[in-house]
């Protein structure tokens, strides 16, 4: 693996991805601008199969990867196991997910589910996200890079015009909640395009069949809880607040005496004011999350060595990336939320004067943390290639759990802020006890995996160098 060639490729894929991906928050914006409440529940809607594939991952994606790296299954074994967990497993989790909230919590709570049956489009997701994931971590184990890029961009490419063909077809009334139902089943639509397409690139490396080996499904299940684990719990900080945020500002009001349907609509804008500023924040990580599989693929083929001097690299560039991203950001945000509002609905009043205020105290607030955890994505990739995934649990653990605490503690008072608040402390603390853990498993002193150096500024342009002169061979 050219890892310095493939990181500048994986980068670039990145960018289009992001680009297309705000492309279609945008769009969603301008469809719900003048009611938020719509806008909060869609970002819900879309939020939810993504929780529900790391739930049911079962750590497979890593465990294929880290046991082709090590040579220890042949990709064609362990996608054939990976293959019938994601139809069978993946089929059980959506179907329980959708009986849970057709049936369980309209006992725990008969005002707070609206439609089931929206639920279902997410939850029928569930397998073909696994499969998605499945084959395009086999693309990664095998080193093909290019086509593990491109089923992240068609991921990207396949949601709005899903969106856009469903919310047409049932009428496109945003007032009747239609924008949630187009993002539930435009997720559906979309999701099963991009499994055809992962499925079709990944043919050329095994032989798409479905088939069971034991051996290896035994050792990626003992091995892989802990990825799985670590990775439902990276979901749950990063989107559980979300799902919080909202019930808790539900039971606040309704304490407080207001009606029923208030009460969702002002929990809704609360959730909508929040998801803007979350949206904003995640382009913060999009650097450390274009290398951090790439780079769990490195390290898991390579030596501890190798590691020990390559991941404190990473880990302060992209903390200097976020710095310089974090600031463009809280700079840009209205300039550019403005001139969409203005393009799109003929005044920027939409913006400045219900969105703004809200949305921007709650980037501002998010800032600090978002752009600490950067570091800990690193450090975390690293650890899990290298089995020591219980360092990555207890990180995550102490995320969750202090978001949780805190989010219990401020939202019924601030609202969005208050899940603002909330998540950056608890991404600040995580990342503390990420650092101090890998500095004392590897011996690395913490401030090399934080402070730039000179070196750094060459190993970059070393990079693009090499880049360069492959383009230049290729043209010539």
């Amino acid at each position: 693996m050219n890892f310095r060639r493939w990181v500048v490729f994986t980068f670039l894929i990145q960018v289009l991805v992001v680009v297309i991906d705000r492309g279609g928050g945008l769009v969603l914006y301008a469809l719900t601008a003048n009611q938020p409440a719509q806008h909060g529940g869609a970002g819900i809607v879309a939020a939810l199969p993504f929780v529900l594939s790391a739930v049911a991952n079962l750590g497979l994606a890593t465990a294929l990867v880290w046991f082709v790296r090590r040579q220890r299954y042949s990709a064609q074994t362990c996608f054939e196991t990976a293959m019938a967990v994601a139809l069978g497993w993946g089929a059980l989790v959506g179907a329980a997910a959708w009986c849970v909230v057709a049936y369980v919590l309209p006992l725990i709570d008969p005002e707070w589910i609206d439609d089931p049956w929206l639920v279902l489009p997410v939850c029928l997701s569930v397998p073909l996200l696994l499969v998605t994931s499945y084959a395009n971590s086999t693309q990664l184990a095998t080193e093909r890079i290019r086509d593990y890029g491109i089923v992240h961009l068609v991921t990207s490419l396949a949601f709005l015009p899903a969106f856009f063909a469903v919310f047409l077809a049932i009428g496109g009334d945003v007032g009747a909640g239609d924008v949630k139902a187009g993002v539930a089943w435009g997720r559906l639509a979309s999701t099963a395009v991009v499994a055809v397409v992962a499925l079709w690139l990944v043919r050329k490396v095994v032989q798409l069949r479905v088939r069971v080996h034991r051996p290896f499904l035994g050792d990626a299940l003992r091995f892989g809880w802990k990825a799985n684990i670590t990775s439902t719990l990276g979901q749950l900080n990063q989107r559980l607040d979300m799902f919080v945020l909202v019930w808790l500002m539900f039971r606040t009001l309704r304490a407080d005496g207001a009606e029923a349907a208030a009460a969702k609509n002002a929990a809704n804008m609360q959730a909508a004011f929040y998801s803007m500023a979350i949206t904003w924040a995640e382009l913060i990580w999009h650097f450390p999350e274009a290398l951090r599989d790439l780079f769990f693929s490195k390290v898991a083929g390579g030596t501890d060595e190798e590691a020990r001097v390559r991941t404190p690299v990473l880990a302060r560039l992209g903390l200097a990336v976020s710095l310089v991203a974090a600031a463009a950001l809280l700079l840009l945000v209205d300039p550019v939320m403005g001139l969409v509002t203005l393009v799109t609905h003929g005044s920027t009043n939409v913006w400045f004067a219900g969105w703004s205020e809200p949305v921007g105290a709650c980037l501002l607030a998010l800032a600090p943390g978002t752009v600490a955890f950067t570091v800990s994505k690193v450090l975390q990739a690293d650890l899990g290639a290298r089995d020591r995934l219980d360092t990555c649990i207890a990180a995550q653990s102490t995320v969750f759990v202090t978001m949780l605490a805190l989010d219990a503690l401020w939202i019924p008072r601030h609202g969005a802020l208050g899940a603002a608040w909330a998540a950056s402390v608890a991404y600040f603390v995580g990342t503390v006890v990420t650092v101090v853990a890998y500095s004392r498993q590897t011996g690395t002193p913490a401030w090399r995996c934080l402070v730039v150096q000179p070196a750094d500024l060459r190993y970059i342009g070393e990079i693009f160098a090499a880049v360069a002169a492959k383009m230049r061979r290729r043209s010539a």
